[in-house]
């Protein structure tokens, strides 16, 4: 499955989001963001729009009618816009938004992002909003000199592999009257993996070693003995069947081995259902495989990876089965 994507945007959505990028200078472009006057815009919100309107009018109808009361009123409420202007500058200033980690999920949970908020001095109403093509968001009511935690989920709940949009940060306080924001981007990727699907048979598991005896295989070792071999010279005399040579006059030596479970191979073609189906039983296999620490080899359509262990094999493979775009053949 390819990388998701939204929906194709407007002309004037892409001019509009191409500007907005030049403008910020890839100075957003980051794992950790303090605001500060280079990182930190202020405009009216919503109500702060509806506001000044009204304060305009009051300004217009008192100049026509010579209304001393009503221009008074008019020039306290642009007062109480520039206090709400420098207010909400002071409480952004100073706060510290630091990526902490990502977390990928199984279908149909949404994976998660982790931020670490922190101010020298109290910062209040901080929203973190996802800029994606649809939008979830967190809210806090305080940020202070101790390190608070803060998880922000991704609207994504199917398989897929997701760049990270920009993320908001703002604040309308105080009153409601202005938009104090910043934006974090982060350069990382998030995964939904397949969703979890148990697998009954054991048809699904193929031996790598047509050698293997019954789905058991060897190894050199010291556990169990299997067989005598002809003495060679560098071998040493503590290992030589004195009893076998007391009967034929032969150096023998005995030949001790190790017993493994036989690794296991997680074959596409091999799963049932539809390719959902199929990847989910795959992905059960990889997580069940790698908490026994089996080793096993997956194979897709497309591509193969060869026999490993471990948490960095498993994340490998659910990587390949969540971006795998191809049907059943």
């Amino acid at each position: 499955m390819p990388k998701k994507t939204a929906k194709r945007p407007s002309f004037f959505k892409s001019f509009k989001q191409s500007l907005f990028n030049k403008l910020l200078k890839n100075k957003h472009l980051k794992n950790s963001i303090t605001l500060e006057h280079r990182t930190i815009y202020v405009l009216p919100s919503s109500l702060g729009w509806y506001f000044v309107i009204v304060a305009i009018l009051n300004f217009v109808m008192g100049i026509n009618y010579q209304n001393n009361l009503i221009l008074i009123m008019s020039y306290l409420m642009f007062v109480v816009m520039i206090i709400a202007v420098l207010m909400g500058y002071s409480n952004a200033k100073g706060l510290t938004v630091k990526f902490k980690d990502a977390f990928n999920s199984y279908a149909p949970q949404k994976p998660s992002i982790v931020f670490e908020l922190q101010s020298p001095t109290v910062t209040q109403s901080i929203n973190l909003t996802y800029q994606g093509c649809e939008q979830t968001h967190k809210y806090t009511d305080e940020v202070d000199n101790k390190p608070q935690i803060l998880t922000l989920y991704l609207p994504y709940s199917s398989r897929g592999k997701y760049t990270v949009q920009r993320i908001k940060i703002a604040s309308n306080y105080p009153f409601g009257l202005i938009t104090v924001w910043s934006y974090i981007q982060l350069q990382t990727d998030v995964f939904v993996y397949p969703s979890l699907e148990q697998v009954h048979s054991d048809a699904h598991v193929s031996m790598l070693d047509e050698q293997a005896d019954k789905g058991i295989s060897t190894q050199s070792g010291s556990e169990e003995f299997e067989a005598l071999i002809p003495h060679l010279p560098e071998m040493g005399l503590q290992r030589v069947s004195w009893k076998h040579y007391a009967k034929t006059q032969q150096l023998l030596v005995k030949e001790f081995v190790d017993f493994k479970i036989a690794n296991a191979l997680f074959d596409f073609t091999l799963m049932n259902g539809d390719t959902e189906q199929r990847l989910s039983q795959l992905c059960f296999l990889v997580c069940e495989a790698t908490e026994k620490n089996t080793p096993f080899m997956l194979k897709l359509p497309s591509k193969t990876i060869n026999t490993n262990t471990g948490q960095q094999h498993k994340q490998k493979c659910l990587a390949l089965l969540c971006s795998y775009n191809g049907g059943v053949s």
